[in-house]
């Protein structure tokens, strides 16, 4: 995976949601240096704080949304079956 890409999408995504860095990096319990380093492409979050900040996101996108959809797409994704 290239690292810089994944931190710069990262970081489009956030500001698209409309979610601060904060309410990120708050969420998956590391500091503010560790998620700049993510988005500037010198290490990764793991998958779980990955998997959490999805979740963020969508609670911010989908706020109507049962926690059941979510799990339901991620699923998929991770099974990569199709709709």
């Amino acid at each position: 995976m290239n690292i810089e890409a994944s931190g710069q999408n990262l970081e489009q995504t956030r500001k698209i949601i409309g979610i601060s860095q904060k309410d990120l990096y708050q969420a998956v319990n590391v500091s503010r240096a560790t998620y700049h380093n993510w988005v500037v492409g010198k290490s990764e979050p793991s998958a779980s704080q990955f998997f959490t900040m999805l979740q963020v996101c969508w609670k911010k996108r989908n706020p109507e949304s049962s926690p059941a959809i979510f799990s339901q797409k991620i699923n998929k994704l991770i099974s990569l079956e199709t709709e």
